[in-house]
Formats: structure tokens, sequence, C-alpha cells
């Protein structure tokens, strides 16, 4: 099963499909090499996310207004949140005596689960449950999907931040209220939070609140990198065992990530726990700071994703 294969996009009704739409869907499926690492087309087209537990969940990305709010491209959904989707929702149910192969009746094999392995084994997939614990989604990439999942998988308070622009806070609203139901509301909220700013009420009230902090696709931008990993440690529980899950693409080249893991990282007080490289079918491959002689090109890179787990260092 690859990522994209989890997302369609359903356009309004008096928006007839062009023949470039029918085509541009169908691109991942005819060209597999070149994988669509993206998804959206458009405030009024609804991204579809085929969850194996929840259903169909539906979102709209921001009407973006000006190039401060382009550039924090809130106006897609990435596959580094689908996979985060993916991990805190938890495997399908599994049967027979294989650990690593489910099928789950006919539901769960029209969704592509029949003869699929999960993404990550039994013991790693315990990282993930978000049951119980305070989860902050730093970044929601433009739609909260990560947030949603963790809410609707059992999360016991879901905090999900953005950019502070009307816009990109809006469009997540909206999608808390389309996809949680009205009992898990009050545990689910939505705010403005700009990396590295501490004085709004939001931060202020929340330091050292969350067990669990989730970011996808939130690295690409290098001169932020500093102010992203001390938001982590701002809210970031004191206790030992709260972790920071960070996913995020290879498509903005891999330069821009290896400094946050390598550098940024140990600067601020936190620490790599466990890091890796999965694909889009969920393969996986060792974290490296440069593959190729550093010619590693963009049509490989958009199949693979950068998976880690943070914690807080602690003294010896």
């Amino acid at each position: 099963m690859l990522l994209p294969s989890l997302i369609s996009l359903r356009k309004p009704l008096d928006e007839p499909l062009s023949a470039e739409d029918i085509f541009s869907s169908s691109l991942g499926g005819i060209f597999t090499d070149d994988l669509q690492n993206s998804h959206g087309d458009g405030a009024n087209t609804v991204i579809v996310y085929r969850s194996h537990r929840h259903g169909d969940l539906e979102f709209r990305t921001a009407d973006v207004n000006g190039e401060e709010q382009r550039k924090k491209f809130a106006h897609y959904l990435w596959n580094a949140g689908i996979l985060i989707a993916e991990l805190v929702s938890g495997r399908p149910q599994k049967i027979g005596r294989d650990s690593g192969m489910f099928v789950q009746g006919a539901d769960e094999q029209e969704k592509g689960w029949g003869d699929c392995k999960w993404w990550v084994d039994e013991d790693e997939e315990k990282h993930w449950n978000m049951e119980g614990h305070m989860v902050l989604e730093l970044g929601a990439a433009g739609v909260g999907l990560a947030g949603i999942a963790s809410a609707l998988s059992g999360a016991q308070e879901v905090a999900m931040t953005d950019y502070p622009a009307p816009p990109i806070i809006e469009a997540i609203i909206t999608n808390v209220g389309k996809n949680t139901p009205a009992s898990l509301r009050p545990q689910v909220s939505v705010h403005g939070h700009q990396w590295g700013h501490f004085d709004d009420s939001f931060a202020d009230s929340h330091a050292h609140s969350y067990t669990r902090i989730l970011a996808a696709d939130c690295f690409w931008m290098p001169h932020e990198h500093d102010k992203l990993a001390r938001s982590m440690l701002h809210f970031l529980s004191q206790d030992p065992n709260a972790r920071i899950h960070c996913v995020a693409g290879f498509h903005t080249g891999r330069a821009n990530l290896v400094p946050f893991f390598g550098e940024i990282v140990p600067n601020v007080g936190l620490e790599v726990e466990d890091i890796y490289e999965m694909d889009a079918e969920g393969n996986r491959r060792p974290w490296a700071k440069e593959r190729d002689g550093g010619r590693e090109d963009v049509t490989g890179r958009k199949k693979w994703l950068v998976v880690a787990r943070l914690r807080r260092s602690f003294p010896s």
C-alpha cells in the first residue's frame, strides 16, 4: 500500500472534473517512480483520508492569502501527516499467527490491508499509542489530520497549533468540527502559535504540558529550526517518558533536514532516541546524512520520509 492511495479528492458538485483532473489524480498509479507527496487543489476541494480505523475523514485546506501565508504550505496535506495519522490510529486488527500480516474482513481488504504488513512492528507501535496522552500537534500541516486522528484514538487531550493566520486556523477548526464527535470536542483545541514565541496566552499557560508532540513536515526551513526546537522543548512535559515524534519528506532536500537532527536538537537540550527512513510503502533503511554523494535526485527523494523520536536530554 502507498500512502497516496489513502487519499482521494472530492471537488464541488457544480465543478465538473476536467480531463486534466482525472489524469492528475491517477498519476501516482501510472508513474509509480514519481510519487505524489502533496494533496490538495484549492479550498473548495475536499481531501478524503481513508482510515482503516475511523472511516473516511474529510478535510479542507486553508484558503491562504498572500506570500507569507502561502510559503507555509498549509494549503496542502503532505504524506508525512498521513503516515503519522496511520501510526497514531494503530494497526488493523490482526488474525492468524503471523504477527506481521493483517486481514480484517471485506472492508479491510477493500482498503488494501489484506496481505499487507503494517507500517511498524508491535514494539514500535507502543510508542505511537496516543491513548491517555496529552498530545500537541506542532504545525498542523494545514488540516490537523494527525491531531484529529490522535483524538479519535483515545488521547486525553489534543491541542493543534499552526502559524497564526486566520485562514489557516479557521480551516483546522472546520476540520475538527467535521471529523470529531461532539463528545470529544471539549478535549480538542486549536491555537495559533509562531515557533519560538512564548508570550501568547496558549504558550504561557501550556509550558511542559504535553507528553506527546507530533510534527509533520515542519523542517524544510533551516532558518526556523532553532525556533521549532525551542517550541518543542517549551511544550514537552518534563516526564522522562514524554516524546516528540517527527516525520518529514525529503522532497525539499536532505540537506534541509540534517542540521535539525544533528545540530539543533542537541543544542536546545533534546536528543534523538530513534531515527530511520521509511518510504511510502513502509520499507525502511537507516538514516543517512548524505546519499549518492549528495546527488540524490528529487524523484527518488519524494518516495522517502525520515521518522524520528526525540526526548529530553537528562543529566546522566
